[in-house]
């Protein structure tokens, strides 16, 4: 039930965005960072925001690494984009999906990102977090990983 009633608001918030439909395909996509790319949609260059998660900076412990595995993720495969509004920096802020599988929860799961606590309306995501520093993986490896905003608000 959940689902239907997220799937129906974001499906309400994609349409008020205006060109882009709730399900955007998109094209000739570049990584930027574990939570930022660049993309072709119907045509126009867009900066997509992908939400709920935040990835290490790239000048960041796992910065690189984040960015590295987003583009695994991305790379040659049907890209989906369920927009959900604009940010302040005017970046499409949105859901990626990739052959049907969310790469924002993808992330989460292999531990190149965390649950962005500010932002995050779907808190299962806490579960895929949980388990990625159980197993140690991605950023969990390091000793003491630091959260992207804390780093941000540090430097």
């Amino acid at each position: 039930m959940t689902k239907v009633i997220k799937t129906s608001y974001l499906l309400a918030l994609s349409l008020a965005i205006g060109f882009l439909s709730a399900y955007t395909a998109l094209e000739d996509i570049r990584v930027i960072d574990g939570d930022t790319i660049r993309a072709e949609a119907k045509g126009k260059e867009i900066k997509i925001r992908l939400v709920e998660i935040d990835a290490p900076e790239i000048n960041q412990p796992f910065g690189a690494k984040s960015k590295n595995f987003l583009n695994r993720l991305l790379y040659k495969k049907n890209v989906t984009l369920i927009s959900q509004g604009e940010d302040r920096y005017g970046r499409i802020l949105g859901e990626i999906y990739v052959d049907g599988e969310s790469a924002n929860t993808s992330m989460i799961r292999s531990g190149f990102a965390w649950v962005y606590d500010r932002y995050v309306k779907d808190l299962s995501l806490y579960k895929y977090q949980d388990q990625a520093k159980a197993e140690n993986l991605g950023l969990w490896q390091g000793d003491d990983p630091i959260a992207p905003w804390v780093w941000r608000k540090q430097k």
